[in-house]
């Protein structure tokens, strides 16, 4: 066996299969340059035993061995789930199309013949090496938006994600969106007076509803926090009427939260009313954390508000700013109210950790309104 050790953690893992080891040295020695960790084996057996021990990052694969050729080895590891997407390059000095086109038809990727030519050889590993880099460059990224939005965003929006830069997701950047918090009035005292298995089933049923009126506004679900959460609209994908879409999912939050309430009541099942508060305006918004635990969220003044304006919401009851409002109806269709009825003053309020007494507006739907 042929391996240079230099460089191995960064080094690709390159497996050459051929039952001559004049061959075997041959390709080794041309692939030196490369600073390849090269690994080889004399039978399709031993190809597959070593492929499974340690999965390279490519196979040079000889077609003509004894006992199991190359056709058959490169189908047994398109067979395998963690070996079918490693890329075979097939050597041989069979020179036919058919025999090149039995080569792909079993899942190669490229085809080179005897005898080996240098500047061939190296031109393309090298390819194929960068076409497998960016296959996992694309693999992880999918990964990633999977993992960190598939559970709080609609399978849409991680579709369109999809379509970005990783760097653009990850950045921090500073830009205008809007926050909305919401959270279950009294459910702390009520959780004293629940067994764990009510407490669970309560708030996952509460969430169900929650997730699916933020999906349909096409907001973000930022995070659960206990008996409430933090959801963002205008991140992490841009739009313009972001402040009207909080709004609408607000008003419909709160109905379809009732609707919730009457069927728990209904039931004999434990609920709680529910608090909402909405704020606009800049934010830095991206990912941070650790190298294995990232988070996707918004930061800074209005997130802050938006949680203390839910805080102060009575039962039922949205409080929002007038600037929100102002954003809603800018993006409004032809300057209608944004699905709700009216805007009513509150007056202006301290919050805590808030510097100047903040204009507080609540918002009645028509439902209220008439309920």
């Amino acid at each position: 066996m042929t391996e240079d050790t230099g460089g191995r953690g960064e080094a690709p893992n390159i497996l050459i299969v051929d039952d001559m080891p004049a061959n075997l040295e041959l390709l080794s020695g041309m692939l030196k340059e490369r600073r390849c960790r090269l690994r080889a084996a004399l039978s399709g057996a031993l190809a597959l035993q070593a492929a499974r021990n340690d999965p390279p990052d490519l196979i040079l694969l000889d077609i003509n061995m004894p006992g199991m050729d190359g056709y058959e080895v490169c189908r047994r590891l398109k067979e395998e789930e963690k070996l079918k997407d490693i890329p075979v390059i097939f050597l041989s000095s069979l020179d036919e199309l058919k025999d090149k086109v039995k080569a792909f038809n079993a899942g190669g990727v490229d085809y080179i013949t005897k005898p080996y030519r240098l500047e061939e050889v190296q031109a393309r590993v090298e390819t194929h090496l960068t076409l497998k880099t960016a296959r996992e460059y694309l693999k992880d990224k999918n990964r990633f938006l999977e993992y960190t939005f598939s559970r709080f965003v609609s399978p849409d929006v991680v579709e369109t994600m999809k379509l970005r830069p990783i760097s653009e997701l990850l950045k921090m950047e500073r830009c205008e969106l809007t926050v909305l918090f919401a959270d279950l009035r009294g459910f702390t005292s009520l959780a004293n007076e629940l067994a764990p298995e009510e407490i669970q089933e309560t708030l996952n049923s509460f969430l169900e509803v929650m997730v699916a009126s933020i999906e349909a506004g096409r907001g973000m679900m930022d995070k659960f926090l206990g008996d409430g959460f933090m959801a963002l609209f205008g991140a992490p994908f841009r739009q313009s009427d972001h402040a009207r879409r909080a709004l609408d999912a607000a008003a419909s939050i709160q109905q379809a939260h009732k609707r919730w309430m009457a069927e728990r009541q209904a039931g004999g099942r434990p609920c709680r009313p529910l608090g909402i508060g909405v704020a606009t305006g800049e934010t830095v918004v991206g990912a941070y954390g650790t190298h294995n635990r990232m988070e996707y969220t918004a930061l800074g003044h209005v997130v802050n508000l938006a949680s203390r304006l839910c805080g102060a919401a009575g039962a039922g009851e949205i409080l929002t700013t007038p600037h929100t409002r102002e954003a809603a109806l800018c993006g409004a269709p032809a300057g209608g109210s944004p699905g709700c009825a009216s805007f009513l003053p509150k007056g202006k309020m301290l919050f805590k950790n808030i510097q100047e007494p903040v204009e507080v507006i609540s918002i009645v739907s028509e439902e209220t309104r008439h309920g």
